[in-house]
């Protein structure tokens, strides 16, 4: 089976974007994370929302690092009209009905060697860079996903999110780390 990687970033009080994209929510430090986690990939997985989101650059745009690394669109609507609709927009993506079995066709799909701009290593990674909604479904349907979760030191309200009425974005500072029986205790100050 080949490795499935579920890359989401949050905030603190649990917003996962802001105006629609992670950056808002990402540090430099979470930045670099991911983009070794993209360079180790040799499939990214990603859902509707997020292939056809305007202000996200195109992820395997012609002189980018991920050139020729190809990307899946899941989606539970009709892949075909999404396919056209990627087309339209020149974006090289792979639309793809979503079932239970997808991201195991998918992963099936793979070179057995990595992509030429992959790190070097053994085995075929699928990145998975999308929302909770995604992520959740892929947990759910392939058995040994792993799923990377970084938790970003800032407490973000915005217009676009359900959290409480205050528009806020508050930097926080790490002061403690504590786990117990695999439950991650984190302590943070206002910065």
């Amino acid at each position: 089976m080949r490795r499935l990687i579920i890359s989401l970033v949050q905030s603190i009080n649990g917003s996962f974007a802001e105006d629609g994209w992670s950056t808002g929510v990402s540090t430099d430090a979470d930045f670099r994370r991911f983009l070794a986690l993209r360079r180790s990939a040799n499939a990214i997985i990603i859902d509707r929302r997020t292939a056809l989101n305007p202000q996200l650059p195109v992820i395997n745009a012609a002189g980018k690092t991920l050139e020729h690394t190809p990307v899946h669109v899941l989606t539970e609507s009709d892949p075909m009209s999404l396919q056209a609709e990627l087309d339209a927009r020149g974006l090289d993506y792979r639309a793809r009905h979503f079932s239970p079995a997808t991201i195991t066709e998918v992963a099936a799909s793979l070179p057995t060697a990595p992509s030429a701009e992959s790190a070097p290593t053994d085995e075929a990674v699928l990145l998975c860079e999308s929302g909770p909604n995604l992520a959740f479904r892929l947990l759910e349907h392939y058995p040994g996903a792993e799923l990377h979760l970084s938790v970003s030191p800032r407490y973000l309200r915005t217009p676009g999110s359900h959290f409480s009425g205050l528009e806020a974005a508050i930097d926080l500072h790490l002061i403690d780390v504590r786990t117990e029986d695999d439950q991650v205790f984190l302590r943070y100050e206002r910065g």
